[in-house]
């Protein structure tokens, strides 16, 4: 007896803290989707789901309705070397022998649709880094550049090389099959027409007015929160979740103390050199990004 097998018309790969979760509840509101439950799969993202193999994969799309538009959104797909999900170090370790995760997708889903919304990978890094102080993962005076040198599996600093993996996905996905978009553009300036060019990339009504959300996605701790919440103990976590947390992050008083200027220096060495690529691959100048320079200005 033959089944088909619903598979993703679309994914939505990235960049991490770049306003995907945003762009994942507008998608879910629309009346030509149907999404699976889990938005962030990560198939292509970890060896150990790839080795799972795609029956597994595709059982998350297996009660969508097949007369509308489903797929993920999976950040870990920004990237170009499949690695591996788990392992007891701090580095990064890959499968040397699977294909680059485009050419993967590629094979897989060779029709799928692909769409990418990039962050001043500065601020990115920042907020992927304030994001792992919330998650304990690192003390707070640990400092931006040395957890990161040091703890390599979080990527801070690998996601945001956005030239150097879309340079990898053009090369097997076609110009009409790949929409970027720009995070400060096309999501916190102009969100209407930004969300207009994702429905009409999708064939979906773009007249379609989603509500406002009733929460902010992801908020980030401020640092004074993320501090008290490590150092304070058992008492202290539970506090940090409730009122008092949300007065550490309106005050924020030990928040002079977050970020070193050499921190900032050192991401926008990392970053500033692919700028002339980065803006080739989108056809677009990025003079909304200034690389972190205000915190070199304050």
């Amino acid at each position: 007896m033959s089944f088909h097998i619903r598979k993703p018309d679309f994914l939505l790969i990235g960049a991490q803290k770049s306003g995907t979760s945003w762009l994942w509840d507008k998608l879910n509101q629309h009346p030509g989707t149907d999404l699976p439950d889990l938005k962030e799969i990560h198939y292509f993202g970890g060896v150990e789901n790839y080795l799972a193999g795609p029956e597994r994969y595709y059982s998350h799309f297996s009660d969508t309705d097949p007369t509308r538009i489903t797929g993920e959104a999976s950040t870990s797909y920004l990237y170009d070397r499949i690695p591996y999900w788990h392992n007891s170090s701090q580095d990064i370790t890959y499968h040397e022998s699977l294909p680059l995760i485009p050419d993967l997708v590629s094979q897989e889903l060779p029709e799928v649709k692909i769409i990418v919304v990039l962050r001043d990978p500065v601020y990115r890094a920042i907020s992927a880094y304030r994001h792992w102080l919330r998650q304990e993962y690192f003390p707070p005076l640990t400092g931006l550049k040395r957890a990161a040198t040091k703890n390599p599996k979080t990527r801070i600093i690998e996601y945001g090389f956005y030239a150097r993996y879309l340079s990898a996905w053009t090369k097997v996905f076609s110009e009409n099959q790949i929409l970027m978009l720009v995070f400060e553009r096309d999501v916190v300036a102009n969100p209407e027409s930004g969300l207009k060019r994702v429905y009409r990339f999708l064939n979906l009504d773009e007249d379609f007015n989603p509500p406002a959300p009733k929460r902010s996605f992801h908020r980030t701790w401020s640092w004074t929160r993320s501090a008290v919440n490590y150092y304070a103990g058992p008492i202290g976590r539970l506090l940090t979740r409730g009122r008092l947390g949300q007065f550490l992050d309106n005050t924020d008083i030990l928040g002079r103390y977050a970020l070193r200027k050499s921190d900032v220096q050192f991401l926008r060495s990392q970053y500033l050199p692919s700028r002339p690529e980065l803006e080739g691959l989108l056809n677009r100048d990025l003079d909304c990004w200034d690389y972190g320079n205000k915190y070199l200005d304050s």
